[in-house]
């Protein structure tokens, strides 16, 4: 008669491909896998008699995440303010394509491919963090939403500027163009200035301003419209007729 000692159970036994334990190293073995890829690429199996090829498209495709996400959030402003963004984001795609591309090569080849993809890395999300910072703090042109108020104006006329846009940064950079507006007849802009200042706050003001010069306003947390009161000086019977050149948002 067989069979295991009274009072004592036969302990159940794990094997097979679908055990719990092999699911558990399986799904171990392919994460280790795919953060190795990230850096090295080239992944191997365990008596690297195949080599998976496939497990170099990994970090390319998160340095194009990274770059698509970082053009769509991209916010609006004069482009010199992105360029090193934009230059990060050419590297990181540039190294991360070359080792996507590259023959697989012995050893010595696989070397290069840890500080390449990690390089690539580092300047997708260097440029990700970057336009993140540029989308809080960068310059925000405003000038094709700026109005003046006024169209031919003389000596004394006082004019109202207004931006048709929230105060996102702390400061407000403004230049006009001042014109004859009968130029056949008078020539008065050279000699013609303005004064201005920011609605209902005197500290603001700003005298003797000229053609093409940019003068910047504090807008300390100004929560309304931004309204600019100006006061033209010039030639009496001289017209004249003032254009928004630039009108930028910045910190």
């Amino acid at each position: 008669m067989s069979g295991d000692p009274p009072g004592r159970r036969s302990s159940g036994t794990t094997s097979g491909d679908n055990s719990p334990a092999i699911g558990f190293a399986n799904t171990a073995n392919f994460g280790g896998k795919l953060f190795i890829s990230l850096f090295a690429g080239d992944v191997e199996s365990a008596d690297k008699a195949k080599r998976l090829s496939g497990w170099n498209w990994p970090p390319f495709l998160l340095v194009v995440c990274l770059g698509s996400y970082a053009l769509i959030s991209a916010p609006d402003g004069p482009l010199r303010q992105f360029v090193w963004v934009y230059l990060a984001f050419g590297a990181a795609v540039g190294l991360a394509l070359a080792r996507l591309i590259a023959p697989a090569g012995g050893r010595r080849a696989r070397r290069w491919r840890v500080p390449m993809s990690a390089t690539a890395l580092i300047c997708a999300v260097a440029g990700t963090v970057g336009m993140d910072h540029v989308a809080d703090h960068g310059e925000i042109d405003v000038t094709g939403r700026t109005r003046i108020t006024a169209g031919t104006v003389t000596n004394g006329s006082q004019l109202g500027l207004v931006v048709d846009s929230p105060a996102d940064r702390s400061r407000l950079r403004l230049t006009l163009t001042i014109r004859d507006a009968e130029r056949a007849r008078q020539f008065c802009a050279p000699e013609t200035r303005y004064s201005a200042q920011l609605r209902g706050n005197a500290s603001t003001r700003v005298e003797g301003v000229k053609s093409g010069q940019t003068v910047e306003f504090p807008l300390g947390g100004l929560q309304d419209e931004i309204d600019v009161r100006i006061s033209l000086r010039t030639d009496e019977g001289c017209q004249m007729s003032l254009f928004v050149a630039n009108a930028v948002l910045h910190d």
